[in-house]
């Protein structure tokens, strides 16, 4: 008697005993493992991409954009700054290899909100330009 367990035999089952115990030696009726197996994943492979700081230009040209709309009189000096940085953040976006500096999204919104900021202040003043004039 041997120390394997014994499976029961199904008709077309060329092998005695049944199928190969579990800690049988790989290649005895079993198919051989695919390439690769066992070996680490190539690099990027199941795990996070390597860590690129962001712009700090396009986050600054961001948040001065934000800032330009929501906070009174200041807008109609916040918005320009944040015109000017968004764009040379662009610039600089644009001059790296396609992927290497992150940011051309918060350079975009900061674009969009320091022409928003700018245009709303300056209609706010014109109104009171306007309004002092006709008082008079």
């Amino acid at each position: 008697m041997t120390d394997r367990p014994q499976y029961p035999s199904y008709p077309g089952d060329d092998t005695p005993g049944g199928p190969p115990a579990p800690d049988a030696e790989p290649g005895y009726g079993q198919a051989p493992p695919p390439p690769g197996y066992g070996q680490a994943p190539p690099p990027g492979y199941g795990y996070p991409p390597p860590h690129r700081p962001t712009s700090a230009k396009a986050v600054t040209g961001m948040v001065l954009g934000i800032v330009s709309i929501f906070f009174c009189y200041l807008g109609v000096l916040i918005g320009p700054a944040a015109i000017i940085v968004s764009v040379l953040a662009s610039k600089d976006i644009k001059a790296q290899p396609p992927g290497a500096v992150p940011g051309k999204g918060m350079a975009t919104a900061g674009l969009v909100t320091g022409i928003i900021g700018t245009l709303i202040w300056a209609a706010i003043i014109a109104v009171i330009v306007v309004a002092t004039l006709a008082e008079q």
